[in-house]
């Protein structure tokens, strides 16, 4: 960007009028005259359209004022490279102002309109009051050595236009816009001494709770705090920048390997930890990554990205595997948006059988998705894509949908007195409407409420605790079951049980598989939550050792191969119908 522009930024930021004109030459190279390049946003406020960029200061005299000698003034300080002032009286705006004209650059004058009309009458009666009134005197005083500061800042504005052009306001670092510039000329000096740099982008653990529980201020003090732990790396060769945010980079020059970059960056992170801050990041490192600067940004995110998987306050490097990961989640992530339109999605239905009779409790819908391309895609691949776009709000309303639908004719034809489950996304329950747009469904298929149970993950605990236990006792009071999937594997604690309406808590399958060798801590949360009167249903039961176990630690339910895998429609269809047969089918598949 050049100078002129820079300076273009600065004056659209004052308050003041401010315009800049250019010279005018004849043929001889002689000033004729000087004509409008730029004017700020206070100057066409303040003139409200009366001039145009391009008119000359031979227009001034009729439109502005002729108690200035505009040309000879402008000339004067162009050619002496000096700042002249001038008070003067304009008629068309009834106003006095203080000219300011200042040569800014080798052509360019800049003129400044400060409105001293205050000021002037302030004079006016002090000289009819023959100075009586000090007060007076003293905010005249005021006045003109705020003005001397305003003309001093118009001196003093390449020096914080360049600045302000490359130096976050909050914390006083350089920010993107420096960065994006010097790392052409970094790329091409480390490129040339054959040398490497890195990317260290990272950014605060929870930052959103910090601003939403404690305030800005207090977000803002936090990422001052980080800038002041950064300026203790700072050298010629480790240079701490505000990428935005709450965002980071630390730019690391002449490192020998990443190993080098990587120590360095783990030793920002033990000083955050020091001071209580947690921080997540990625490294990037030129050229063994890349030698374009928007690939090691790109990738450099990715890593940082990783780093949150793994639990957040964690630095982590760079593979090659995280961009094949990156491209396959966007290539589902476009394939599940033609999906939705396209509607490939089918529901399977697992089964779930009491422990000690072994009889049929009910199924489990499961969404499951077949891609032409790719085959059967996990739903450990595609939900959180879902969620993260919100795709997984009209996904889960046809979920919804085809589960009713299918228990509402199972009631019918063969008189289901079963339970059919089904998950719903904690961002499709956390929607204003669920409740209204829910209860419509059940009243849509007409089907007992107490054959539907609803499963909830712990993720809705993230939203407000109080809206969330009075949409599930809305629930609950329909007669409708109330299913906590995947307990101990999130952040719910005892409290939160006892504090939720629900009628089932399902445990985990990482608690059943290794339930023969390890078998206290299934066992306690089995006999707590009987003595709550919760119904339990263990998960990823595929062993006759685990059923056996689980059957002496009084579990209500189980679901798993060991019985069932997950089934379409017909073959629930003959099942139900009586025809066993139907389960080995699946299980043999």
């Amino acid at each position: 960007m050049l100078q002129n522009e820079y300076f273009k930024i600065i004056i659209d930021n004052l308050s003041t009028a401010v315009l800049l004109v250019d010279s005018v030459y004849d043929d001889n190279h002689k000033l004729k005259d000087f004509k409008i390049s730029y004017m700020n946003e206070s100057f066409l406020k303040m003139t409200k359209d009366l001039l145009k960029e391009g008119e000359f200061f031979s227009n001034f005299k009729t439109k502005l004022t002729p108690a200035l000698a505009w040309f000879e003034t402008a000339e004067e300080a162009l050619n002496k490279k000096t700042t002249l002032s001038e008070t003067i009286y304009s008629y068309n705006f009834s106003k006095w102002f203080q000219i300011t004209m200042n040569c800014v650059f080798d052509d360019t004058v800049a003129v400044t309109f400060s409105d001293v009309s205050k000021a002037k009458e302030y004079e006016h009666a002090l000289t009819q009051q023959n100075q009586k009134l000090e007060s007076l005197a003293t905010e005249l005083a005021e006045n003109r050595a705020n003005l001397d500061s305003q003309l001093k800042s118009i001196q003093n504005l390449n020096t914080q236009l360049l600045f302000s052009a490359y130096h976050d306001s909050l914390t006083d670092l350089y920010n993107r816009s420096w960065l994006n510039t010097a790392i052409r000329e970094i790329s091409k000096e480390q490129k040339s001494n054959n040398e490497k740099f890195g990317l260290l982008l990272f950014d605060i653990d929870n930052m959103k709770d910090i601003n939403d529980s404690r305030g800005h201020t207090a977000g803002d003090e936090l990422i001052k705090q980080v800038a002041t732990i950064l300026r203790m790396f700072e050298s010629k060769n480790t240079i701490p920048t505000r990428f935005g945010g709450d965002e980071f980079i630390l730019l690391l020059k002449n490192v020998k390997n990443r190993t080098e970059a990587m120590n360095i960056s783990k030793k920002v992170l033990g000083f955050m930890n020091a001071e209580g801050i947690g921080i997540s990041g990625g490294l990037s490192v030129y050229p063994d990554d890349s030698e374009k600067y928007e690939d090691l940004l790109k990738f450099a995110d990715m890593a940082k990205l990783e780093a949150k998987k793994k639990g957040k306050n964690n630095i982590t490097g760079f593979q090659s595997l995280m961009q094949e990961k990156f491209l396959s989640k966007l290539n589902i992530e476009t394939k599940l948006s033609k999906a939705m339109v396209e509607k490939n999605f089918q529901l399977y239905y697992q089964p779930q059988f009491y422990t000690q009779t072994e009889k049929l409790r009910g199924f489990e819908a499961l969404l499951r998705w077949h891609d032409d391309e790719l085959g059967w895609i996990s739903p450990e691949q595609f939900v959180p894509l879902a969620e993260e776009t919100h795709l997984v709000i009209p996904l889960g309303n046809w979920v919804l949908d085809t589960a009713l639908r299918t228990l509402s004719e199972w009631e019918q034809r063969f008189e289901f007195d079963g339970i059919m489950s089904v998950n719903v996304s904690p961002i499709q329950f956390c929607q204003e409407d669920f409740i209204p747009k829910f209860l419509k469904k059940i009243d849509f298929y007409k089907i007992t409420p107490r054959h539907l149970e609803i499963e909830i993950t712990e993720g809705v605990l993230i939203e407000n605790v109080e809206s969330v236990i009075t949409k599930l006792n809305e629930v609950k009071n329909l007669g409708i079951g109330i299913s906590l999937d995947d307990f101990g594997t999130g952040y719910s604690s005892l409290r939160y049980l006892q504090m939720l309406p629900l009628t089932t808590l399902k445990i985990d399958k990482s608690f059943i598989k290794n339930i023969a060798t390890e078998s206290n801590i299934a066992e306690g949360i089995l006999t707590l939550v009987s003595k709550m009167g919760l119904d339990t249903i263990a998960e990823g039961v595929e062993r006759e050792e685990q059923l056996e176990i689980l059957k002496k630690f009084n579990c209500n339910t189980i679901q798993g191969f060991l019985r069932g895998k997950p089934m379409p429609k017909n073959l629930c269809d003959r099942l139900l119908g009586g025809d066993l047969s139907a389960l080995l089918t699946i299980n043999n598949s």
